[in-house]
C-alpha cells in the first residue's frame, strides 16, 4: 500500500512540474478569486497564455497600460486549409473563449452646491441658480455599475482575435415617478481586434486615441474625473491600425465625426446629421508613444471637419500624455492639451461651438490639462491626489458662459481583496463665468464607492 501511495505522489509531482507556468499561476489566481473560472478557461485554451492572463489582469485594473505593453502577443502560423476536404469541427483551443466581467458599484454622495450632474458632477452651476434651495443634496446610486463580455481566439490568420462588448447603466432615467433608480443601459465598448506580432487592426467602438488617459477613481467611473476640467475623453466608432516595435507604438484611426452637438432634450430612435456629419469626412486621429522602464510619454492629435450652417468648423486638438513611475510606490500621470471645437471630448462642454454669426461659430478654442500623483504604500491601500484646469478663449464665449473650470481631487482606495474595493473621494470644484463675478461658484463633492469586481 505504501509503495502505491508513493507512486501516486511522484506522478502528481511530475504532472505539476510539467504544467505551463502561466496555467499554474492562473489556477492560483482563480483559487484566490482574483480571476473567474471562465478566465482560467481562456488562459488554458490560449496559444499565448502569458498574454491572455496579462490582458485579463489588465481589464480588472491589476495591471496598468504601461505594464501591459511589456507583454507582446505571440504570432501563430495560419493552418493550411484543404478546400476540397469536408470541414471539421474546430479544436477546443481554436474556438473563441467568452467570459463575463464587470464591476457592481454603489456610490453614496453629498454636494454642497448645485451641479450639472448630481452624482458625477463636472462643474458647479451658477451661484443662486437653484430657486428651490437645492444647493445642498445627498443621494445614492448603482448606475455606475459596468458589465461586459470579452472573447479571445488564439489563431485567426496568424493573429490573436479578441474583442469586447461593454455597457453600464448610465444611459438615462426611466420617465416614471419612481424611475429615479430605474437606469437605462449605455453602450461603452463594442469592437473586435486582430493582433499580430508588431501590427494590430481594430474596428468598432473604443476609446479615442486623442488624450487616452484618465484619473483613478470609483466616484468618476461612468464619466472620468476632470471632464470639462482639463480631461478630454470619449469612446467613438472607429477603424484603427497600430504598429509597435520595441518600446515605440504608433496608432492611426478614422472615427465617427461627432462633434458633441447632438440635441439631448428628446428621446429618438432616428439619427440625423449634425455639425460633424455635415463635414462629409471621418474624423482623423493619430498617437505616437514611447515606453521605457515602465515610463510612457505619448503625443496625440485629432482633426474633424464640420459645418455649422453656413460657417465651417474645424475641430482640432493636440495632447501630451504621460505616465512616469517616480519610485516603487509613486506614479505621476497626466495630460495637457490645446484645441478647438472639442465638445465631443467634454472640452468646453455644451459651449464648444457657438451659434451662427457669433465669434465661436467656427469653434471655441480651449486649453488645459490634469495631473495625478498616485501613492501605493501597500497592495491594499492606494491614495490619489490630482488637479485639473480648463480655460476656453473668453473672447469666443457669450457673457455668462462658463469661462474657467478647476477641480481638486483626492481619494483613498482600500482593496479588501482584488474583487472588493472601497473608495472615499473628495472634490473641490471652482467654476467661473465670463463677466459675472457674482455667479462664480465654489463647492464640494464627497463620494463613497463600494465596488465588487469580477
Amino acid at each position: 500500500m505504501l509503495h502505491r501511495l508513493l507512486l501516486v505522489l511522484l506522478l502528481s509531482l511530475a504532472l505539476s512540474a510539467a504544467e505551463d507556468p502561466a496555467i499554474a499561476l492562473a489556477r492560483i489566481l482563480a483559487g484566490k478569486g482574483t480571476i473567474s473560472s471562465a478566465d482560467l478557461a481562456i488562459v488554458t485554451a490560449a496559444a499565448d497564455r502569458v498574454g491572455a492572463l496579462a490582458s485579463i489582469l489588465g481589464a480588472k485594473g491589476l495591471l496598468t497600460d504601461t505594464e501591459l505593453a511589456t507583454f507582446k502577443p505571440i504570432a501563430t502560423p495560419a493552418p493550411v486549409v484543404n478546400a476540397t476536404a469536408a470541414p471539421k469541427p474546430a479544436p477546443a483551443a481554436d474556438r473563441p473563449a467568452v467570459s463575463l466581467y464587470g464591476t457592481v458599484l454603489m456610490n453614496a454622495f453629498y454636494n454642497t452646491v448645485p451641479t450639472n450632474i448630481q452624482d458625477v458632477p463636472l462643474f458647479a452651476s451658477k451661484q443662486g441658480s437653484d430657486a428651490l434651495g437645492g444647493d445642498k443634496n445627498f443621494g445614492m446610486t448603482a448606475r455606475q455599475t459596468r458589465l461586459g463580455l470579452r472573447f479571445q481566439q488564439p489563431n485567426v490568420a496568424g493573429a490573436k482575435l479578441s474583442g469586447q462588448f461593454e455597457f453600464d447603466l448610465f444611459g438615462g432615467k426611466t420617465p416614471l415617478g419612481n424611475g429615479m433608480d430605474m437606469d437605462i443601459f449605455r453602450l461603452r465598448l463594442a469592437y473586435g481586434r486582430l493582433d499580430w506580432k508588431h501590427v494590430a487592426v481594430e474596428a468598432g467602438q473604443d476609446w479615442a486615441l486623442f488624450a487616452p488617459l484618465n484619473p483613478t477613481s470609483l466616484a468618476g467611473y461612468a464619466i472620468p474625473d476632470f471632464s470639462a476640467s482639463g480631461n478630454p475623453w470619449i469612446r467613438l466608432p472607429q477603424v484603427r491600425a497600430e504598429f509597435s516595435s520595441g518600446g515605440l507604438l504608433w496608432q492611426v484611426a478614422a472615427l465617427d465625426p461627432n462633434m458633441g452637438d447632438n440635441p439631448a432634450a428628446t428621446f429618438s430612435t432616428s439619427r440625423q446629421p449634425s455639425i460633424g456629419e455635415r463635414g462629409r469626412m471621418p474624423a482623423l486621429e493619430s498617437r505616437i508613444a514611447f515606453t521605457q522602464s515602465k515610463a510612457t510619454i505619448g503625443l496625440s492629435g485629432h482633426y474633424a471637419r464640420g459645418k455649422n450652417t453656413p460657417a465651417p468648423v474645424d475641430s482640432w486638438g493636440v495632447a501630451l500624455d504621460y505616465s512616469i513611475p517616480l519610485s516603487r510606490y509613486i506614479i505621476l500621470t497626466g495630460e495637457a492639451f490645446e484645441g478647438r471645437a472639442l465638445g465631443i471630448f467634454s472640452v468646453t462642454s455644451g459651449e464648444a461651438i457657438g451659434a451662427p454669426g457669433t465669434p465661436g461659430a467656427h469653434g471655441v478654442e480651449s486649453r488645459g490639462g490634469w495631473s495625478q500623483l498616485q501613492f501605493n504604500p501597500t497592495r491594499q491601500w492606494q491614495m490619489n491626489l490630482a488637479y485639473g484646469l480648463e480655460i476656453p478663449n473668453a473672447a469666443q464665449l457669450p457673457v455668462g458662459n462658463r469661462w474657467r473650470d478647476q477641480t481638486f481631487m483626492s481619494n483613498l482606495i482600500f482593496k479588501l481583496t482584488p474583487s472588493v474595493n472601497f473608495a472615499l473621494e473628495y472634490r473641490r470644484m471652482m467654476t467661473d463665468y465670463r463677466n459675472q463675478l457674482s455667479a462664480n461658484e465654489r463647492g464640494d463633492h464627497v463620494n463613497l464607492g463600494i465596488g465588487y469586481i469580477f
